[in-house]
């Protein structure tokens, strides 16, 4: 299985927008939460680390624990979502390592909750996952393999 070498640069799965920012430390992208009766765009700033989780979110958004989050490309001709096919939970990103091979990395839309997968592109494999919540999805991705990918 393949691992990541090198640098890493998150990219939009739909355009190719580069979503790695402040030396690659970060994933910059839209995240709107919404509600019956109101809707709110801001930035997410993101630890560009597997498994480290936290991150930084628009000035006077505060957004409290199990809140819903939609994230989407910060690219204004993009705009795309990036929810997963097979997981409404779950969003996901392409990453590419130094040598250029590709990943997806897929996390967890609801605030508090710590799941990420690593997937190898083209071998279409889990390669490793992160945080204490990921078990809960293991299965899912054992049955669901083949619809990696961006």
């Amino acid at each position: 299985m393949a691992e990541p070498v090198g640098k890493l640069t998150y990219v939009c799965p739909h355009c190719g927008q580069k979503l790695s920012f402040m030396e690659g430390t970060v994933v910059k992208m839209v995240g709107r939460l919404h509600a019956d009766t109101f809707s709110c765009r801001t930035m997410f700033y993101i630890p560009s680390r597997l498994g480290q989780y936290g991150g930084i979110v628009g000035e006077g958004v505060r957004i409290k624990e199990g809140a819903f989050v939609e994230f989407e490309c910060i690219n204004g001709q993009c705009r795309r979502n990036f929810t997963t096919t097979y997981d409404q939970n779950l969003a996901e990103i392409k990453m590419i390592d130094e040598v250029g091979n590709e990943f997806v990395v897929i996390f967890n839309k609801i605030y508090g909750k710590k799941a990420t997968f690593l997937v190898d592109l083209k071998q279409k494999r889990l390669v490793e996952q992160f945080g204490e919540d990921a078990e809960s999805y293991s299965r899912e991705f054992n049955d669901l393999i083949n619809f990696f990918g961006c």
